[in-house]
């Protein structure tokens, strides 16, 4: 189990991609702090990782709010007496509409809990991690923080925001033997993979959505010791989308070219002799 006796906080664990990371979490070995504003879906993640046999808790948080943030914080230290793992998921969309409509109502709270509540989870979590010496922070981004989303201005710029915080903290922290790193979702499922298939698309390299257990993968990876040369990146996971030049161009796909035959001989290379 690569996450053996870690203490990991993933907040927004009480659906989608936070619940399926918790639970990946536990499975590697992990104790897990379920932060959530929605009280009955916390509770209810809760009750799903004790019956696994999970050591587990949940805590209701507003994200962005600080004095939460420092009860999860204090309760989380109470309990387990240290914080090894801190994946920030917890995120909105907010009211889709052109940039001129944008409430300044809208804008504040996109923001205040896609970017402003990393701030807050990061800086209150890093400095038990400090005293510890050691320590890994996860943010959870989206490939709209490169590609912006049309009528999506607050979600886009905050998401962008969460990966240049993931640099500065990145640098503040390594002293502190601190890894900070990001995942940049691309299109994920939101439904259970065991009722259905991922959607295919044209969209993605792979032609098809991602699935939540892949985005909880690349958050297993990041958290345990097998990245311990990696921090301040952007891991994309996002089925090469970002980089299909077939969609960016609007070039039709080719079909799948037939391959050389086994034997055949290849031609020479230039300035070899013969």
């Amino acid at each position: 189990m690569r996450l053996k006796e870690k203490v990991a906080i993933v907040t927004g664990a009480g659906r989608g991609l936070g619940r399926t990371i918790a639970k990946r979490f536990v499975e590697e070995g992990a104790s897990v702090v379920i932060a959530e504003q929605d009280t009955e879906s916390g509770r209810r993640v809760l009750a799903e990782l004790q019956r696994a046999g999970a050591t587990a808790f949940f805590v209701r948080t507003d994200v962005s709010s600080r004095p939460d943030v420092e009860i999860l914080v204090d309760e989380t230290v109470r309990r387990f007496g240290r914080i090894d793992i801190l994946v920030n998921n917890a995120a909105v969309l907010g009211e889709n509409g052109h940039f001129l409509q944008i409430s300044q109502s809208v804008w504040d709270h996109v923001v205040s809990v896609n970017q402003t509540a990393v701030f807050i989870c990061s800086q209150l979590v890093g400095r038990v991690m400090a005293k510890a010496g050691r320590g890994n922070i996860i943010n959870i981004s989206s490939i709209n923080g490169a590609v912006p989303l049309p009528r999506c201005a607050a979600y886009v710029t905050a998401k962008s925001a969460v990966e240049s915080l993931t640099r500065i903290a990145a640098n503040d922290l390594a002293p502190y033997n601190i890894r900070v790193n990001t995942i940049a979702p691309g299109p994920i499922e939101n439904r259970p993979p065991h009722l259905e298939l991922p959607r295919l698309t044209e969209d993605t390299l792979l032609g098809r959505n991602g699935l939540p257990h892949e985005i909880a993968a690349a958050a297993v990876f990041l958290a345990s010791e097998e990245s311990s040369f990696i921090t301040g990146e952007r891991i994309a996971v996002d089925g090469g989308m970002l980089v299909n030049g077939y969609r960016i161009y609007g070039v039709e796909r080719p079909a799948k070219p037939a391959l050389p035959a086994k034997h055949q001989k290849e031609p020479p290379a230039l300035g070899r002799e013969n």
